[in-house]
């Protein structure tokens, strides 16, 4: 094989280098895949390395598989069968197999998935009094799983001073945990790494046995590495032995995993004579792609300076997009997605929609199946499919169905009520019994005349009783269903049992965007009703109109890492949302400079287009009105905005004179203002009212006069109405018009 010719000159000094340690800075779309499996191919081929000596270690086992294959392709496949390409888990696990009844443990132990984790931290909760659905349960699981990473065991944790509430109690739960474990002979995957360390670590005459066996140690995407893998390999590692790692500290996005960024930065001060190779040649993306990616990430200071180029120059201009609202944006998309299959020459295979965090799905997901786009979601499931929603849907069923038992059964104990297994069985017989829905018997029924818990019904005719003052209220004001759900929600006390769950803040969210989605729907059709909008939440959320393989691919940027398309659209790009502003908050610098890290490496996902867009409408999750990202700006991107006209139907995008953000000294954000449209394409939809203030009269067709008290955001106004008391109303319905200014 002529390595030269294949290979470009700094893939060339990588792969046939003769220094004992290495490290590649491999760019994104630098080939180091490719110089990975041809160092091998070169350590066996010209370099005469047995490939039992050789020590692979991937992120992925399909990597591991892919590598493996395209070495047996260069190299005799009788020569490397016992070339080990394995993930640092995996080699853990064949080691074990081996070695651990050294420490009295059978080869034949059991590895616990996460599933299994969770049910026996569950049962271990349950038999200390604790429910299994308790937060101590996700407390004490977050809790091993930190202790872990951190290299410790029960045995290694003296707790002087709580670091947070219910610490005793976790390590409690961690200590029964780890015996449970021993009793059925099982190990978790923290496990696989530790007990290798420790058995590398305290039995020398295994550990020499290991090291004589490798000579070579190969590590790919090693920026991911964290302290008990980097540990792990210290002690695999001889004097003489060869390290050569690959991994770009500009793609570290995995810190919460544990990835240490300082282990790559950092390694030729452990090995002064480390020979670094950078590989900044991107064999992917266009030019523009690459300065704009390299401008951003600039910014950065923990780095290896570095800046992708390619051979083949030029390349489409970024566009950047900064619709009207969140629904406006996605349809931006969807449209510009219609355009470029059908009149581009694209496939929907070619086209990623990329995004910080799961929850801005709900909107896209709406576009694409409005515009009959075939779509799948990766990494999580489709918005209405998520637990809290169909929890939240489910109490808006029983608003228009009160015979819905489907919905009533998912929500009986959610929040907590007391119900069980038991209650609910019995509650069910009641029902039956009397001919009634469970909604209807729980509704009805004097807690005298039932078998179940005085306190139990009590509770649940409460959640009753907030469900008929939303209908109720619906039907006397239904153009403003968006809060009174909400409200219903809240005193509910959906919101409070949220925050019981692990994932309190990315439910929450989601739950945050339900209201803006019907608060939109509710602006976009303000003459539709409660019961269309739940109609067309389940038309929606039963769409599987996809065509397998060739669908417009979502998911969010941790998800796309590895992966690269022709387009990239990344949406949702503001300020709060991406950069998360949770990261911020907790990580400080870090935490941004993570973020930044994760913003590159969804930019570098795109070959031949890259869209960015957003929007400066009102967000729960962001809590006040969307602003850019900051991130346009350190890319070097200028923000285009479309006119805010919303589109009957639209076959292919239309030209509309853009509006623009300027940032200031400040690097704050301000709008050009813009004239509207003359003559609205909906004549119904608004009344061209935007400016409400508190003191301001209002008529209302159906309530009267009235005086504006408050402004709510997202044009709702509460307005002191003169028959009918405080309401809150849509500001620019219809059937609202302005009456002047109160003296």
């Amino acid at each position: 094989m002529n390595y030269k010719t294949e290979l470009n000159e700094n893939q060339f000094e990588a792969v046939t280098t003769e220094a004992q340690h290495v490290r590649i800075i491999a760019g994104a779309g630098s080939g180091k895949t490719r110089v990975l499996t041809y160092r091998i191919s070169y350590l066996i081929s010209e370099m005469g390395v047995a490939p039992w000596k050789i020590l692979a270690i991937t992120f992925t086992n399909k990597v591991a598989n892919e590598m493996k294959t395209r070495v047996l392709k260069m190299v005799d496949e009788s020569i490397t069968k016992d070339l080990t390409i394995r993930t640092f888990h995996s080699f853990a696990a064949y080691f074990l197999r081996q070695e651990i009844p050294v420490i009295g443990f059978p080869a034949s132990f059991t590895i616990l998935d996460e599933e299994d984790q969770t049910k026996l931290v569950k049962d271990i909760a349950a038999s200390m009094g604790f429910k299994r659905g308790d937060k101590i349960v996700g407390k004490a699981l977050g809790y091993i799983g930190k202790q872990k990473l951190l290299g410790k065991y029960p045995d290694d944790i003296k707790i002087v001073k709580p670091m947070f509430e219910d610490e005793k109690t976790c390590l409690e739960i961690f200590q029964i945990y780890e015996e449970e474990k021993y009793k059925n002979l099982s190990l978790d995957f923290d496990d696989l790494l530790l007990q290798t360390n420790f058995i590398l670590e305290n039995y020398p005459d295994i550990r020499i046995k290991w090291q004589q066996k490798i000579d070579h140690i190969l590590i790919d995407e090693f920026q991911d590495t964290n302290d008990v893998e980097y540990k792990m390999i210290n002690l695999l590692k001889k004097p003489y032995s060869s390290l050569y790692v690959v991994g770009d500290p500009d793609q570290t996005i995995y810190t919460w995993r544990g990835a240490n960024q300082k282990i790559i930065l950092d390694l030729d001060k452990r090995y002064p004579d480390m020979t670094t190779i950078i590989l900044d040649r991107n064999y992917r993306s266009t030019q523009v792609i690459l300065d704009s990616a390299n401008k951003l990430i600039a910014y950065n200071k923990l780095r290896l300076k570095k800046d992708l180029y390619t051979e083949a120059r030029g390349g489409d201009a970024i566009v950047t997009n900064s619709s009207m609202s969140g629904r406006m944006e996605a349809d931006y998309v969807a449209r510009e997605i219609k355009s470029l299959t059908d009149y581009k020459g694209y496939s929907y295979k070619d086209i990623v929609i990329l995004y910080r965090s799961n929850f801005v799905t709900v909107d896209f997901e709406t576009a694409l199946t409005r515009y009959k786009i075939p779509y799948k979601v990766f990494g999580g499931m489709k918005f209405y499919q998520r637990r809290e929603i169909k929890d939240v849907l489910a109490y808006f069923h029983l608003i228009v169905n009160t015979r819905d038992d489907i919905s009533f059964s998912r929500i009986i104990n959610v929040p907590k009520r007391g119900f069980g297994e038991t209650s609910e069985s019995l509650l069910k017989a009641e029902a039956e019994a009397a001919n009634k829905s469970l909604y209807e018997y729980v509704r009805d029924v004097d807690p005298k005349d039932s078998e179940i818990k005085p306190s139990l019904i009590n509770s649940a005719k409460s959640m009753v009783k907030l469900i008929e003052i939303a209908r109720e209220d619906i039907k006397k004001n239904e153009e403003v269903f968006s809060k009174i759900l909400h409200d219903m929600i809240w005193s509910i006390g959906y919101y409070e049992y949220l925050k019981q769950d692990d994932e309190e803040e990315d439910r929450k969210k989601n739950v945050d965007a339900l209201f803006e989605d019907i608060r939109h729907y509710l602006k976009s059709n303000p003459s539709s009703t409660f019961d269309e909008y739940l109609q067309n939440i389940a038309l929606l959320s039963s769409q599987d109109d996809v065509v397998e393989g060739d669908f417009v691919s979502l998911m969010t940027v941790h998800t796309a890492k590895g992966l690269e398309f022709p387009i990239v659209f990344i949406v949702r790009f503001a300020q709060s949302i991406f950069p998360n502003q949770r990261a911020m908050e907790e990580g400080g610098y870090l935490g941004m400079e993570e973020e930044r890290r994760l913003a590159y490496v969804a930019m570098t996902r795109a070959r031949e287009k890259l869209y960015l867009t957003t929007n400066p409408d009102y967000s729960f999750v962001a809590g006040g009105n969307l602003v850019p990202s900051q991130f346009f700006k350190e890319s070097g991107n200028e923000i285009l905005n479309n006119r805010d006209i919303m589109f009957r139907s639209v076959p292919r995008p239309q030209i509309q004179r853009p509006k623009v953000y300027h940032f200031d000294d400040g690097d704050h954000l301000d709008f050009e203002k813009e004239k509207k449209p003359s003559t609205p394409i909906f004549d119904d939809v608004r009344n061209d009212v935007d400016d409400w203030k508190v003191g301001d009269i209002v008529i209302h067709k159906k309530l009267g006069k009235g005086v504006v008290v408050a402004l709510e955001g997202d044009d709702i106004i509460k307005v002191n109405f003169e028959e009918h008391g405080e309401k809150s109303i849509l500001g620019t319905h219809p059937s609202v018009s302005k009456g002047g200014h109160e003296a």
